[in-house]
């Protein structure tokens, strides 16, 4: 197996150079057509547009991509192609790539937009360049991963998968792939329900007390463009596919400590007896690995495993794989989850390295999303035991952080990005922001009063 660790069939995508790949596409035959890419659209991370191709080399070594990339011996860089429309839904789409070079460790993904707005996770293309998605979407992204001083992209299409190829795409999900209602669900399989009135069926997003440690490196770079700061807040989990754009918050995680006493507690308890809960954007690849989606039933990686049980976790604890990571490195710790150094100090309060309860926001349909937002763009928002400012603080929620509303409540009236309002938002269970530090929401239902 390789450094890297990605099946065969993925690695050697620009071996399809030969094909003729960027036909333009036409209304009435939108199912049969490529959809070429730009490649200046593209958010770019370690490349440099040069000659009508995305390279590495130069750039690469500038801006490399990746502080917490667990194998640096190559330069890296990645594309991130803006969202591009369909015209059809599927759960199936063709990529293909033109590059030059020696074609080593060209990775190409995709997702699409779910029904709930949200997105589903990163897949990679088959060597045949299809790209098999959770459900059926009719807008996609794509990003390219390049690696090598050499490698440079020079081409890039998309295209609905034809149903008379044989794909899936025609059939429904794939073999082996989640289906929209198959999203994981809460400890013990069950996923506890909770209705407004009676009537919601969704599953809670699935949950993992894992071991976090503190990511450190301030002016290094994660693996989706970012520089890192002494006061951030974001995470790095092992695995690319819930990776999240630059700034975004797609994939947003709810991280707790496992404080004996909740929100409401008797002044002068100490705050290390309370939990507090951070929501925290993933921003970076690691600890460990980066291809152990441990919290995917059908993980990419050692599926032997427990669902919920990191590779690192099991190899520390139960010398899985001899005591090894996925790269042949001794196991030092069971760390599952990274913060940076401003949630795990700030928002969390961790005195050192430990145990807190993960919520994987996105593994459940979304309620109504809200994006959290603070005027400096850098600082996060306050999260509240209760709606207002008389409620104790129990944690942050940083920029960009996208959670779910589950309800509203009125409560003091708060000035923010937004304006200044009365309504706050519960975005977990004792845990309130204000209504003008967040976009979208306002579909939510009214909250039960307080008792």
């Amino acid at each position: 197996m390789s450094d890297r660790h990605r099946p065969a069939t993925v690695r050697t995508l620009a071996a399809l150079s030969a094909l003729a790949l960027l036909m333009p596409a036409t209304p009435a035959h939108a199912r049969a057509g490529w959809i070429p890419q730009d490649l200046a659209s593209a958010d770019r991370v370690g490349l440099l547009l040069d000659g009508g191709a995305l390279r590495v080399g130069a750039a690469g070594k500038e801006n490399r991509v990746g502080a917490r990339r667990e194998h640096p011996e190559t330069d890296t860089g990645m594309a991130v192609f803006p969202e591009q429309g369909l015209g059809a839904r599927t759960d199936t789409v063709d990529v293909r790539v033109r590059a030059e070079g020696d074609g080593r460790d060209v990775l190409t993904e995709a997702r699409g937009v779910r029904a709930d707005g949200m997105w589903t996770e990163w897949h990679p293309a088959r060597g045949d360049g299809a790209i098999t998605l959770p459900e059926h979407v009719s807008r996609v992204q794509v990003r390219v991963e390049l690696d090598g001083d050499d490698t440079a992209l020079t081409g890039l299409g998309l295209r609905v998968a034809d149903p008379e190829d044989g794909g899936p795409g025609s059939d429904g999900p794939g073999a082996g792939q989640d289906t929209p209602r198959d999203r994981p669900e809460g400890p013990g399989g069950e996923g506890e329900q909770e209705g407004h009135e009676g009537a919601d069926t969704r599953a809670e997003p699935f949950s993992a007390h894992l071991f976090a440690t503190r990511i450190g490196l301030v002016g290094g770079r994660t693996a989706n463009g970012h520089t890192i700061r002494p006061d951030d807040h974001f995470v790095a989990l092992p695995s690319r596919r819930a990776l999240a754009n630059r700034g975004g918050g797609e994939y947003t995680v709810r991280v707790c400590t496992t404080g004996a006493l909740g929100p409401t507690v008797p002044r002068g308890v100490p705050d290390d007896h309370v939990a507090r809960c951070a929501y925290l954007p993933v921003w970076d690849v690691g600890p460990w690995n980066i291809t152990d989606d441990h919290w995917n039933e059908s993980r990419q990686s050692w599926p032997e495993l427990l669902h919920g049980r990191p590779q690192a976790q099991a190899a520390y604890t139960d010398g899985h794989n001899g005591g090894l990571d996925g790269f042949g490195r001794r196991v030092r710790n069971p760390a599952g989850i990274d913060l940076a150094d401003g949630a795990f100090r700030e928002g969390l309060r961790l005195p050192t390295n430990g145990w807190v309860r993960v919520d994987y926001l996105w593994t459940a349909e979304y309620r109504s999303k809200a994006r959290i937002t603070t005027q400096s763009r850098r600082a996060p928002v306050i999260v509240r035991g209760g709606p207002g400012t008389g409620h104790a603080p129990v944690g942050l929620a940083a920029h960009t952080a996208v959670v779910d509303v589950d309800c509203q409540a009125v409560g003091d009236e708060i000035r923010g990005p937004f304006g200044a309002d009365d309504a706050w938002y519960r975005i977990g269970e004792d845990n309130y922001v204000p209504a003008v530090f967040a976009e979208g929401g306002a579909d939510a239902p009214a909250c039960e009063p307080l008792p």
